[in-house]
This record gives structure tokens, C-alpha cells and sequence, in this order.
């Protein structure tokens, strides 16, 4: 188990690192369209990967067969969320788009931790509901 601390700043991080990575995939977007930015960032990212995989000699790729079928389905889905990502931007800003993907992201989190499909069990509760009223109207504000 991994100190809270290290926890948070790695999430801080990866969120700082959405943030510059979304105002990159929309420029990309907008002057290349969204098949561009998808195999500039996707091909980018196959390099970087291709990368770490040589230097620290392939991690655990062997489990690959122990994955659930749908698990395969993070690949796709990731050209989904960049594309939604480089289609928003340019059209409605960084804020604004974050903050939709964000929203969506959270209540989709929650329905999949009150059902326990792909994570623990964990049922709403009046705080969870009050939480995701706050997103809703934090994104109303955001938006407008």
C-alpha cells in the first residue's frame, strides 16, 4: 500500500498533466482534425511506452492473457476521450471541456462503485448525491 501523500501528488500530477495534454490535443485537433490528433497522440505515446517497455524489460506484459477481455477495450475507448477532448476545445475551451468530461467522469464513477462493476462496492449515500448536485451545478456555472 502505497503512502496517501504519494497518492495525491501522483493524481495531482496526472491531473496537471490532462490539463496541458487536452490544450495540445485540441490545437492538434483544430489545425490536423481529429484523426491527427489521434495518431499523433496515440503513435507519441506508443513510442514513449515502447520506450519504458525496453528499458524496464517488459514488466509484467507476460500477465497480458489474465486480462479480461474488456479490459481491451481502454484502447478504443482512449481515442474515444481524445477525440472528444480535441473536438470540445477548440469549440467551447479548456475549462468548459474539462469540466463536462469531468462530471461525466464522476457520475459514471460513482454508478460503477454503487453496482461494484470493475471496482469495489461502494453504495450511494446522501453525501455521494449531495456531491455529484454540487458537479452539476458547478458545471452549470462553469458553462455558462
Amino acid at each position: 500500500m502505497q503512502p496517501l501523500g504519494l497518492v495525491v501528488l501522483v493524481c495531482l500530477f496526472g491531473g496537471i498533466a490532462v490539463a496541458v495534454q487536452a490544450s495540445f490535443a485540441g490545437l492538434l485537433s483544430d489545425r490536423i482534425g481529429l484523426i491527427g490528433n489521434g495518431l499523433i497522440v496515440f503513435g507519441g505515446g506508443f513510442i514513449f511506452a515502447l520506450i519504458l517497455f525496453v528499458v524496464f524489460q517488459g514488466g509484467r506484459i507476460g500477465d497480458w492473457r489474465s486480462i479480461p477481455w474488456y479490459a481491451y477495450l481502454a484502447g478504443p475507448l482512449g481515442i474515444v476521450i481524445i477525440s472528444s477532448i480535441g473536438f470540445g476545445i477548440p469549440r467551447i475551451g479548456v475549462a468548459s471541456t474539462l469540466t463536462l468530461i469531468v462530471v461525466s467522469q464522476l457520475v459514471v464513477g460513482v454508478i460503477l462503485d454503487h453496482f461494484g462493476w470493475l471496482t469495489v462496492t461502494r453504495p450511494v449515500d446522501i453525501q455521494r448525491l449531495i456531491g455529484v448536485a454540487v458537479l452539476f451545478l458547478g458545471t452549470w456555472l462553469v458553462l455558462r
